[in-house]
């Protein structure tokens, strides 16, 4: 199996993702995922590694537009 880039795991990881509720943001550190979450519940829904990426979580909280 060919190894995909990070590049391409995260915008694989932005369209799966971004729809669940409670995820607000996927990025990347090195080779590693970061997914944005606003609470550990909805980390635990995600997975542990994408795509053969190791997938961390940064727990945000509530995010709300100011205005």
């Amino acid at each position: 199996m060919t190894q995909i880039t990070i590049q391409e795991a995260v915008t694989k990881a932005k369209r799966e993702f971004l729809s669940i509720r409670g995820v607000v943001g996927v990025g990347n550190i090195g080779n590693t995922i970061i997914i944005y979450v606003e609470t550990p519940e909805t980390a635990n829904l995600l997975p542990k590694t994408y795509y053969g990426y190791p997938v961390t979580f940064k727990i945000t909280g509530p995010i709300t537009t100011l205005g």
